[in-house]
């Protein structure tokens, strides 16, 4: 449970006044803790009372590596209008269980475990970034689990200009320097910047959202995982994951196109702003977007999904494209159905 400290991080971090804190202990609405395995896992359910196919949303990391399901604060709530909507951290995220160990790769065992424990055996996934790893993973490897259709929206790429982008700064540096980080973590050194991270986050996300949207964006729900994300463990769980990142891809970059049911691919522009930003990466991040074109071309057609490139956006185009996503699940559902 989250009580009075979280509620005075809130008006450190200028998210509510001092009058709008209270003293009980809140969790928003949908978010509970469920046992799957020998672990425990955060789990936002919301529109449990639509039929068909449920929607599992798996969150990836934004450029500061933040990667839960904060990131579905308006999404999930537009999808539970229509289908029973289930977001799931990793372990090491949110209110999951801490861990030694991990990963994308960890976790597409565990989302097995915990869909089990739902009785959710028909889902379409739907995954942000590096929730891809975890998607295709657990597609490949769970013959028990009907998969109905997954959306991918800026997936990784398992190509060789990507792969050596993924696994270079800053995922070679955490890899390195771990065994010193952590403690160092624990002392609190970083939890200054991470506020400021936090901070820039959610004006970033101010500035995405469409005005038409405003009124429906979960902001009790995207600052709930933000203060997550400042907990000490937190900045130590985020640390070991990127340390296993190149773990987790060396796995990925050997499955095959998944072609047993249709792959939907949003593809937005954002490498463009990164090639801006790092013009002495210019070709290797010019070669990063070519593949991340033709590889997420291929992926789609060769399953039979949709192919929807978006200009003009923005990483996080959960936030600044929502109607595109929401236009691309509907399409999956009616395919699932066909």
């Amino acid at each position: 449970m989250i009580g009075l400290r979280w509620l005075l991080f809130y008006c450190v971090m200028g998210w509510v006044s001092l009058a709008e804190a209270k003293a009980e202990e809140f969790i928003p609405e949908g978010v509970s803790v469920i046992k799957a395995g020998d672990a425990r896992f955060q789990l936002r359910s919301l529109g449990l009372e639509h039929q068909g196919p449920a929607v599992v949303l798996l969150s990836g990391p934004n450029e500061h590596w933040h990667s839960d399901s904060g990131w579905f604060a308006l999404l999930q709530p537009l999808l539970a209008t229509k289908y029973r909507t289930y977001a799931i951290d990793r372990l090491g995220q949110g209110l999951s269980s801490d861990v030694e160990d991990p990963s994308y790769t960890r976790f597409a065992t565990d989302l097995s475990l915990v869909l089990l424990e739902l009785n959710e055996p028909h889902v379409l996934l739907l995954s942000f970034a590096s929730g891809s790893v975890s998607s295709l993973l657990v597609a490949h490897q769970n013959s028990d689990l009907t998969i109905q259709g997954m959306l991918l929206i800026d997936p990784d790429i398992p190509r060789p200009a990507s792969m050596a982008l993924y696994k270079g700064y800053p995922a070679d540096w955490y890899k390195a320097n771990l065994p010193k980080l952590l403690p160092a973590l624990e002392t609190g050194v970083w939890t200054e910047r991470t506020a400021k991270k936090l901070q820039q986050e959610r004006k970033l996300v101010q500035r995405l959202l469409p005005e038409t949207y405003a009124n429906q964006m979960d902001w009790t729900y995207f600052d709930f995982m933000a203060q997550q994300r400042l907990r000490l463990e937190r900045q130590q769980s985020r640390a070991r994951e990127i340390a296993a990142y190149a773990a987790d891809l060396d796995l990925y970059q050997t499955l095959p196109l998944y072609t047993k049911r249709p792959v939907s691919v949003i593809n937005s522009d954002f490498e463009q702003l990164q090639i801006k930003q790092n013009p002495e990466q210019k070709l290797q991040m010019m070669a990063w977007q070519q593949e991340g074109d033709d590889w997420s071309k291929q992926q789609a057609e060769g399953s039979g999904g949709q192919y929807i490139e978006l200009k003009s956006s923005d990483h996080l185009v959960l936030f600044q494209r929502p109607a595109a996503l929401m236009q691309a699940v509907e399409w999956l559902m009616a395919s699932a159905v066909e």
